[in-house]
């Protein structure tokens, strides 16, 4: 894709058609007894999400804004086709907070959160509960109630709820594979699906959740006309991580970065990437003698010739913003671009569009 088109806010959970490329794939859900690192809940975490929905093909971008001890805050932004506008990209930015009591016990699940919502939606969350995990892990079934909400008006509106219970789906530790952190990560997670009953009747529902009652990510589920998956995880690492930004440098490694994001078809630089601009501006900072090259890359959406100056332009931004922003000298920056010409992944899907558009990192 040309750019991230962080999207309409189906806030945590993002609605999309069953028929789009969110669905599972046997190719990266597979039987692994392997354990993966943790994925820490933290200030900062991020999850973007592809969307196929009849307003047209986005993405959306979810972070952690702050965490205390009555919940936490969720930002999510997305660029969104506007039917009413011919099409046009609509920006959706949308806050909402999770109360503690509901992470823990809460049993119905919110997938939809307009912009002109409240902030908070008390007995409800965006995904599962640790109590929903916990009954599917200890008793292979868990009560569930599923919100079905849209727009109206201009103002959202519950259309109905599903409820009814979620089963476990026998067989061994199964794995997703996700990139997180610019790796690609089998990450443990818990299968499953269930008949829930509203108003309409009887609807279809299944679930691979991050199996972790911490932090338990829904990272693909579907259910009557929607669905949805995660293409990306970023989280801080700590410093002097041997996955951090500065290791890889050290080492005249390549830096793989994700966690910079773009609008749609353009160069401007989203709020959301300043966590990870100020992660590379503090190593500039503490090795004045580093010169880097930065290059962009994008997915194979669009022409070659397109893709080849957006990749160039979103470099320059880069390096724009690490000067006016942080003071880094701009002749320690070289920047370049190669559009599609170097994927890392298959442009076939939305998970390995998702790897090949990035910005690397090297040391001159």
């Amino acid at each position: 894709m040309r750019g991230s088109s962080l999207a309409f806010v189906r806030l945590a959970i993002v609605a999309l058609g069953v028929s789009g490329a969110a669905s599972a794939r046997a190719a990266d859900v597979t039987p692994s007894a392997a354990v993966a690192p943790k994925v820490p809940f933290v200030v900062g975490l991020s999850t973007v999400r592809a969307v196929a929905a009849a307003e047209g093909d986005y993405e959306t971008l979810r972070v952690i804004k702050s965490i205390d001890t009555s919940g936490y805050t969720i930002v999510a932004s997305a660029e969104v086709p506007d039917p009413g506008q011919g099409g046009k990209l609509r920006e959706v930015v949308v806050t909402r907070k999770i109360l503690a009591a509901d992470q823990a016990g809460a049993r119905k699940m919110r997938s939809y959160f307009h912009d002109g919502d409240a902030e908070s939606f008390p007995g409800t969350l965006p995904g599962f509960s640790a109590a929903v995990l916990g009954d599917l892990r200890s008793t292979g079934q868990a009560a569930f109630t599923f919100q079905d909400v849209g727009e109206f008006f201009g103002t959202s509106a519950v259309r109905g709820e599903y409820r009814g219970s979620l089963n476990r789906v026998a067989g061994p530790p199964t794995t997703l594979a996700v990139l997180v952190n610019g790796r690609v990560t089998l990450l443990p997670v818990l299968h499953a699906r269930g008949t829930l009953t509203g108003s309409k009747g009887p609807g279809q529902f299944e679930f691979y959740v991050l199996d972790d009652p911490a932090n338990p990510i829904l990272l693909r589920w579907s259910g009557p006309g929607q669905s949805t998956t995660v293409l990306r995880i970023e989280y801080p690492e700590p410093k002097g991580s041997p996955a951090s930004i500065e290791s890889a440098l050290a080492k005249n490694e390549v830096a793989e970065v994700y966690g910079i994001y773009f609008s749609f078809n353009r160069a401007d630089i989203r709020p959301e990437s300043e966590r990870v601009l100020k992660e590379i501006a503090g190593v500039l900072t503490a090795h004045p003698q580093w010169k880097l090259r930065v290059d962009g890359h994008t997915d194979g959406i669009g022409s070659d010739a397109a893709n080849l100056e957006l990749s160039k332009r979103r470099s320059a931004a880069v390096k724009d913003a690490l000067v006016s922003r942080y003071g880094i000298e701009g002749g320690r920056l070289v920047t370049g671009g190669y559009g599609e010409s170097q994927p890392q992944a298959t442009n076939d899907t939305p998970e390995g569009r998702a790897r090949n558009r990035r910005v690397e990192l090297r040391r001159l």
